[in-house]
């Protein structure tokens, strides 16, 4: 029995490291578009919905609903440069909402790249400035 309990410790410590070490991995495929749209879900979703058309779960505790991100009227109208500020700072330090938090700490400068061209994808759109 306390070699079964052992067993099953060890192997347990053995999957924590692997996934810990796939997690470090995916963090450096910031190019991978499946990267992209995994961080898409895991920090915009929320709000933005899974497709990007603005109705996460969260809109009904929201004073001003989120951008639909499959919308290229508006998504045209904003430069790359400035969709990776509104993800990077947030909404308020750009003039849009401040419930839209700053990202910078949690993803890095590639993985932010990789969402405003999951973004693009979203919208099916350039920049038309």
């Amino acid at each position: 029995m306390i070699m079964e309990k052992g067993f099953w410790r060890a192997q347990g410590k053995r999957m924590l490291l692997a996934s810990v070490f796939a997690v470090g991995q995916a963090c450096t495929a910031s190019e991978d578009p499946h990267i992209a749209q995994n961080n898409y879900w895991h920090y915009c979703s929320s709000c933005h919905g899974r497709e990007g058309k603005g109705d996460g779960m969260m809109v009904t505790d929201m004073p001003v609903r989120p951008n639909d991100h499959t919308d290229a009227t508006i998504m045209s109208s904003r430069s790359d440069e400035l969709l990776f500020k509104i993800i990077s700072e947030g909404g308020a330090a750009n003039g849009f909402d401040e419930g839209m938090p700053p990202h910078k700490t949690m993803l890095k400068k590639e993985e932010i790249e990789g969402l405003v061209k999951h973004i693009r994808k979203l919208c099916n759109c350039k920049y038309a400035g």
